[in-house]
């Protein structure tokens, strides 16, 4: 009787939580725990439900008794992991539960990709910064799991780049679209490979790729601003530094975003804008120049003072 009483609580609890009544949801399952204290898949539900009411502390100590009950939840661990990354508690605790995940299911690539993650975003205790040497190991692992994921391959990539070993994360990156050539973000990141060799023909090419395969992603035409600034083709940056503006203010528009100084798009505006005036300096019209670097001083921009100090006699 106990158990049906359990699994009753258990199955309202669920139902409630697809109305998105919450409270109700953990009502049920409180009583389903005082009934049967060691019914771990109750606890671990209670954990989603403290995340999705943004109770984070709450939530990891459900999903530690959910642990407690069952040391083999996989995803008790994860979620575990990833608030204890998201809260910024040592790194120890985030790869510690990892590391039990992989424990339970050590062929899992994604799971090595995921540590891989956690290691890159996380300060090694000995260096202070990513630790992109523990990541690119626990990406090599995944690699050799499942040698067909691209992802991996493009992941190890950016970390051999972040590390400076350029060469290797081009030979990478060069797998990653032998095996997936209708990812932009891959080309995009093969282009920055390029531009920081100065091989800006190719890194044209690859820029050229990626705004193919997405037309929307503003970061991608400043990028071939950049590109065609550094040709020397000062009218083409021009070109796609406005493009850049016009996207940035159609997702400021469509985030009904404020226009304050710290705010992202903010920033990126009024570095499109002290990059167009450059073009146009370079294009022998600093006068319009000048309207840009006055623009981005308007906005908050401290570095247009210089600009115009120098180029706006």
């Amino acid at each position: 009787m106990a158990q049906e009483a359990t699994l009753a609580h258990f199955v309202s609890a669920k139902e409630y939580l697809k109305n998105d009544e919450l409270s109700k949801a953990l009502i049920e399952l409180d009583s389903a725990t005082s009934i049967s204290s060691n019914f771990a898949d109750a606890y671990e539900l209670k954990g989603n439900i403290w995340e999705l009411k943004k109770e984070d502390r709450k939530a990891i100590s459900q999903y530690s008794l959910a642990i407690l009950h069952n040391p083999l939840l996989t995803n008790s661990y994860l979620r575990r992991a990833a608030l204890h990354f998201k809260l910024k508690d040592h790194r120890n605790y985030v790869l510690s539960d990892v590391n039990e995940a992989i424990r339970i299911n050590p062929m899992n690539a994604s799971l090595h990709q995921l540590k891989a993650f956690y290691y890159a975003h996380s300060l090694s205790p000995q260096t202070l910064k990513p630790d992109y040497r523990n990541a690119i190991s626990s990406l090599n692992t995944a690699i050799l799991l499942d040698p067909k994921e691209s992802s991996y391959l493009k992941f190890r990539s950016d970390y051999k780049f972040k590390s400076g070993q350029k060469l290797s994360a081009l030979i990478d990156i060069n797998s990653a679209i032998a095996k997936n050539n209708i990812d932009d973000t891959y080309f995009h990141s093969r282009a920055v490979i390029r531009f920081t060799m100065s091989d800006f023909r190719s890194s044209l090419n690859d820029i050229n790729k990626a705004i193919e395969l997405n037309t929307s992603d503003y970061m991608y035409y400043q990028f071939r601003g950049n590109v065609y600034y550094n040709l020397n083709q000062y009218n083409q940056a021009y070109g796609d530094y406005s493009t850049t503006i016009n996207l940035v203010f159609a997702e400021i528009t469509k985030t009904k975003s404020q226009i304050r100084p710290d705010n992202p798009l903010n920033r990126k505006l009024r570095e499109t804008l002290l990059l167009r005036g450059m073009s146009l300096v370079q294009e022998n019209k600093p006068y319009d120049g000048c309207d840009d670097f006055k623009r981005a001083l308007q906005m908050g921009e401290s570095k247009a003072t210089n600009y115009i100090r120098q180029y706006c006699r």
